[in-house]
């Protein structure tokens, strides 16, 4: 199965190497997400020894919901939706056993069949629900900044999940001036997300602008959702 790239302007080499390197920056700074502290403002997260289920605070880890794919550890229902020009929608009922879904873009849907002891289907079944990795750079961006917020422990889809928010408006300077470099002047992410204590979204909801300096504006709506059986 042949998958179209999904980042489209997060996706530019150049951005992203400015991103990158800004991010090293910011990330040596912050072991995490921010967090808020008792008189309501963000700060720096505790170490890694501190969550709100007292284990390692994993942040928002896409490459655990792909793990849980490939290897899936328990039966879930799968979603992921991507609303822009590009768009991409994959759904899947998956156990350790069996996935049974289907993926649609722009060139048209296919229905995913695999089965956990045929290698060979098994492997053509989790490649086609990858799409969630064109979230990675715009994850990326707000994973270790004070634009991503810790709100606390909450219950969702069947999980004990961490719930963040995420809003760029609410970046130190730096960040402002890399996700300005990244999203254009006026451009932002705001969302929420609800994650087990390894990182992985149980729900995932996202809004993202990016303007370009030739005043043109694209805006993409993400949607994440594991929910357990």
């Amino acid at each position: 199965m042949t998958f179209s790239r999904d980042g489209r302007a997060f996706l530019r080499c150049g951005v992203l190497a400015t991103a990158g390197l800004a991010l090293l920056a910011v990330s040596a700074c912050k072991s995490g997400p921010a967090s808020k502290n008792t008189d309501g403002k963000s700060g720096a997260q505790p170490n890694s020894t501190t969550t709100a289920q007292g284990g390692g605070d994993a942040g928002i880890n896409l490459n655990c919901v792909m793990d849980h794919i490939q290897n899936p550890p328990e039966a879930f229902h799968y979603s992921y939706n991507k609303e822009s020009s590009n768009p991409v929608h994959e759904e899947a009922d998956i156990t350790p056993q069996t996935i049974d879904g289907s993926f649609k873009n722009n060139s048209g849907s296919t229905s995913i069949h695999g089965v956990h002891s045929d290698a060979a289907s098994w492997q053509g079944a989790w490649s086609g629900l990858m799409g969630i990795s064109g979230m990675s750079s715009a994850i990326a961006l707000v994973r270790n900044s004070s634009a991503t917020v810790r709100e606390g422990p909450e219950k969702m889809n069947g999980y004990d999940a961490i719930k963040y928010s995420i809003d760029t408006a609410r970046g130190t300077d730096t960040e402002q001036s890399l996700y300005q470099s990244v999203l254009g002047t006026g451009g932002f992410q705001k969302g929420t997300a609800w994650v087990t204590a390894q990182g992985c979204p149980v729900k995932l909801v996202m809004d993202s602008e990016l303007h370009g300096k030739d005043g043109s504006v694209e805006k993409i709506h993400y949607e994440v959702a594991m929910v357990r059986k």
